[in-house]
């Protein structure tokens, strides 16, 4: 059978799945509190099957993968070693977050700050965020679908844009029962591409006596020396500030995550949150092994790929030109399915947070269950637009421009957020001045490294947490003792 024929094949037969799979939501969502958290009712493995899916996105699947290829295991240190430090961090958030009823993260931070004008801060963060992280999925279905199905970038990125818009009508409950799937699908890939690499290859160990002798360029654009597949700083490509600086972006910012957070709220009661966190972290874990393999052997069998023109079109490559067909149509769709499960749970929050922290809060009106549902599905369907338009030129390297907006969370979400779950001392004033004062410290240093003012040997998160830290702590300090208390 003809590899396109089977890739066409095998999507028709998962977009017929995903639509019955994901119908029943739209069903079950009524209110508010059904379209944000399901009404709070997630068990311990539906919990774990949408919190593993919707940390599993383009970013993982290919820019994992391709940038294990092109730079070998330094990848793993500044990206994996700081997703497993912030998903540990966040059994600190599932130990206390349940005391507070909430549908959305700002919400919290209205309730322990007093301040409706935070909730609408932070709920605007969220939005811009989301909007722009949005497209690293887009782009990420887009590469592998005009890549297999050879059919336009545009057109591909089209077919997400309404897979996505979807389920995120429905609310959690139609997102959590899809993500079960995405969750089978793209674990499954994972495991047998890994297995048919090592198999093809005859071993993990030959595998790394060949990426140790390997000496050729990725392509024209990536050149990286012998041994450097195994060294943790390629070579001295990365500086270990860098590495070490850039693990924290993506650390801190996954532990301030939203999309994260709020599943941990939706479960049924606080001992299935932190047991959901820590049995997630653990198969994340695992999976994260197999995409090293895949990443290592895939430049093993094929030392040069001298048409990619980005590391995120590695494994699009790969399952192309390497893999036998039954497998390849596999791993094809559990790309798919990793980009579609961050995306419509990204849309989702998005929606909830501009219909409940925006403009409820601040329109300060009662309105119907219909008109919220109403007013998030319009969000839903502007904001997958945006980021729609915005990927048709998207980022070029998935890993790294997605720890620049992981760093925004990190530096505006994280203190206020464990600070006032862990410290009664944290006021409003101190979340406040550490929000912005964390944001406009990373703009700072962003805009001098555009310009080319300043060399960056850091990640911007790393000055960004400690202005965002120092103010948090000093501002929050004198106000509490003007007020006497933390509101």
């Amino acid at each position: 059978m003809n590899k396109i024929i089977m890739y066409m094949l095998c999507f028709t037969i998962y977009t017929i799945v995903f639509l019955f799979w994901g119908k029943n939501g739209f069903k079950k969502t009524n209110n508010a509190r059904d379209f944000c958290v399901a009404g709070n009712s997630l068990g311990l493995f539906t919990g774990v099957f949408t919190f593993t899916a919707t940390w599993f996105s383009a970013v993982s699947m290919q820019g994992v993968t391709g940038s294990v290829y092109a730079y070998g295991y330094s990848t793993i240190l500044y990206s994996v070693v700081g997703w497993l430090l912030g998903a540990s961090c966040l059994v600190f958030i599932a130990y206390r977050i349940k005391e507070y009823n909430i549908v959305t993260i700002p919400e919290y931070f209205k309730i322990r700050y007093n301040s409706k004008g935070y909730q609408a801060f932070t709920g605007l963060i969220i939005v811009i965020c989301y909007i722009l992280y949005i497209i690293i999925q887009i782009k990420g279905f887009g590469i592998v679908v005009s890549t297999l199905l050879d059919i336009d970038y545009n057109i591909a990125i089209l077919l997400i844009y309404l897979f996505v818009v979807y389920t995120s009508f429905g609310g959690l409950f139609s997102v959590s029962k899809t993500d079960t799937l995405n969750f089978i699908l793209l674990a499954a890939g994972i495991f047998l591409a890994a297995f048919f690499i090592i198999n093809d290859i005859g071993g993990i160990t030959l595998m790394h006596e060949k990426a140790a002798a390997i000496m050729s360029k990725v392509s024209p654009k990536y050149n990286i020396t012998q041994g450097a597949l195994l060294d943790p700083s390629a070579n001295n490509l990365f500086s270990p500030l860098m590495i070490i600086t850039t693990g924290l972006a993506w650390g801190l910012g996954t532990a301030a995550n939203p999309q994260y957070i709020i599943r941990i709220t939706a479960t049924k009661d606080r001992k299935t949150g932190i047991q959901m966190v820590c049995l997630s972290a653990i198969i994340l874990g695992i999976l994260y092994v197999g995409l090293m393999i895949i990443g290592i052997g895939s430049r093993v069998l094929v030392p040069e790929i001298s048409s990619i023109n980005s590391v995120d079109e590695v494994l699009p490559y790969i399952i192309n030109s390497k893999m036998a067909l039954n497998l390849s149509g596999l791993v094809f769709i559990s790309i798919i399915a990793a980009a579609i499960s961050t995306a419509n749970s990204e849309l989702l929050i998005l929606a909830s947070s501009f219909s409940y922290d925006i403009y409820i809060n601040l329109s300060q009106k009662q309105i119907s269950d219909e008109k919220f549902l109403g007013i998030s599905r319009i969000t839903i369907f502007i904001a997958g637009t945006i980021s729609l338009l915005l990927s048709i030129k998207p980022p070029e390297i998935l890993l790294i421009y997605g720890s620049y907006v992981w760093s925004v969370f990190a530096v505006s979400f994280l203190f206020p957020l464990y600070g006032g779950l862990y410290w009664k001392k944290a006021t409003k004033d101190g979340a406040i001045f550490s929000s912005i004062g964390g944001i406009l410290t990373i703009a700072i240093f962003y805009i001098l490294e555009v310009t080319g003012a300043y060399s960056m040997i850091l990640h911007p998160v790393f000055p960004g947490l400690i202005i965002s830290c120092l103010l948090f702590y000093l501002v929050s300090k004198a106000t509490y003792k003007k007020t006497g208390d933390a509101s």
